[in-house]
């Protein structure tokens, strides 16, 4: 059996599936398991006139996975959000008993998913940290020019300084981050440059102290382990073309500091990765995109670049286990 990649059904009635089903027609996606109730994906396929067939793989039980129909692991579920976040769950078990290396989660609807399912849904890297039983786990944007990472995902703005003021939190992300690049990514010496958390690095303390008080002396003791990390810069400045071809890793402070430059960066080709989980799982970096439903503007690069990271630090985790 080939090596299988899980892949959850994410928004039915968004650009994720529609692009999936493409790459499989066009049979450069087929190695992949995906994660939904049938019936719902039956009536997707007959709404778009699709002809593909189904295989249904967890039949009594057993993985029954057919290399030239379209395998699905199917399971009830009582709404389209329902199976959303059902497909989260199983896609996690097939990762966890071995029989996926990775997982591609598709774009899903946060909202309709906390307003119908779980309250407390935060977002799929914090559902993946919680049922992987983490404590800490790294958002990771990765492009083939460049890899961010936020010390802090889904957090509203007024919550930050706590978080940021907190130097076991900071510390315990950048070590984790640093761990994941080596291993997961095969950087030997990872060299990071890190963000302030105000404006210009606070200037001094004269826009805010949490540079001084806590950033300064987290990096200080990060340094003093041997690991190469310069900071905090000014995050307005700190992705300028230079420092892109000497550091592999930009580490902000919050979600909009990496996304906002990540995204125009990438230009919908990165991958949202979920370090320091004992499973592989990577997103497009992408929405839903219901606007895009149809159009010819559909780009299909952050998935096919999403399969790719899966391979490769599947293959890089088991080379730095074996040395």
């Amino acid at each position: 059996m080939p090596k299988l990649i899980a892949v959850t059904i994410g928004d039915i009635n968004g650009i994720g599936i529609n692009i999936l089903l493409d790459l499989w027609i066009k049979k450069k996606f087929r190695h992949f398991i995906l994660l939904s109730d049938i019936e719902y994906l039956k009536k997707y396929i007959g709404r778009k006139n699709l002809k593909i067939k189904l295989n249904q793989v967890n039949i009594n039980k057993n993985i029954n996975y057919n290399s030239k129909e379209l395998n699905v692991y199917s399971y009830n579920s009582l709404s389209p959000e329902h199976n959303t976040y059902q497909s989260l769950k199983f896609a996690y078990k097939l990762c966890i008993n071995h029989i996926c290396i990775g997982i591609i989660t598709l774009p899903l609807r946060k909202d309709l998913i906390i307003k119908n399912i779980d309250k407390k849904f935060i977002g799929q890297t914090e559902f993946f940290q919680k049922i992987n039983k983490k404590n800490h786990s790294n958002m990771i944007l990765y492009n083939s020019k460049i890899i961010v990472s936020p010390l802090t995902t889904h957090i509203e703005i007024k919550k930050l300084p706590n978080i940021i003021k907190d130097k076991k939190y900071l510390f315990k992300q950048i070590i984790n981050l640093y761990y994941t690049l080596k291993i997961d990514f095969n950087i030997k010496n990872p060299r990071l440059m890190i963000s302030g958390f105000n404006p210009h690095a606070g200037e001094r303390g004269n826009l805010g102290k949490e540079e001084i008080d806590t950033i300064i002396p987290v990096i200080k003791q990060i340094k003093k382990k041997g690991i190469s990390i310069n900071g905090p810069m000014s995050a307005d400045s700190m992705l300028i073309k230079n420092n892109l071809n000497n550091y592999d890793c930009f580490i902000f402070m919050y979600h909009d500091q990496a996304l906002i430059p990540f995204k125009f960066i990438s230009q919908f080709s990165g991958v949202n990765y979920t370090g320091n989980l004992n499973i592989i799982r990577t997103s497009p970096d992408h929405g839903t995109a219901y606007n895009l439903i149809e159009s010819k503007k559909i780009s299909n690069k952050s998935l096919v670049n999403c399969i790719k990271l899966v391979k490769r630090i599947y293959n890089n985790r088991n080379l730095n286990d074996k040395s």
